[in-house]
């Protein structure tokens, strides 16, 4: 097996001379070729493909959890201030049924509730009236009055018969 060699100069004396085995440099060569070839295969191009895409779906979703969390922060912003109107909206609810309950427990004064007490009045000596014809009728009933006598008593009285 022969070795090819070459001839290199030495850049630090001109008149020195080395001889460098070419093998080993053909290999590191055919190598880099190699590898150089090797980014071109399209499987590899797709692959970097599919992460380029990767990376920018990842950003996509990135942004809208940021704008997300932008907007919840905004409405939570206005949490406190409308806590605050709700607030400020039930102690005005509560005066007004405190006010409310306030007129009610204070009674109407008797010249408002003279013309009721009348009515009332008027209504109790009529039911002692009609209590006291009812009495006087069922008096007449056990006593055998017939029934034609004590009709002629009430001509206003009109009796129902039931079959």
């Amino acid at each position: 097996m022969s070795e090819e060699f070459e001839i290199v100069e030495s850049t630090s004396d001109k008149d020195n001379y080395s001889m460098i085995p070419v093998a080993p440099m053909k290999r590191l060569e055919a190598r880099i070729e190699g590898l150089e070839k090797a980014g071109s295969v399209p499987q590899l191009q797709g692959l970097i493909s599919q992460i380029i895409e990767l990376i920018r779906t990842n950003q996509k979703i990135i942004n809208e959890v940021i704008h997300a969390n932008l907007d919840l922060r905004n409405e939570l912003a206005k949490l406190p201030l409308k806590i605050d109107q709700m607030i400020d909206e039930i102690r005005d609810l509560i005066k007004l049924i405190e006010s409310a309950g306030r007129e009610e427990t204070s009674a109407p004064g008797p010249e408002a509730m003279k013309p009721i007490f009348d009515q009332i009045k008027n209504m109790e000596e009529q039911n002692k009236a009609m209590m006291e014809a009812i009495e006087n009728l069922n008096k007449k009933i056990k006593a055998g009055t017939p029934v034609s006598k004590i009709l002629s008593s009430y001509p206003n009285m009109k009796i129902k018969r039931e079959f």
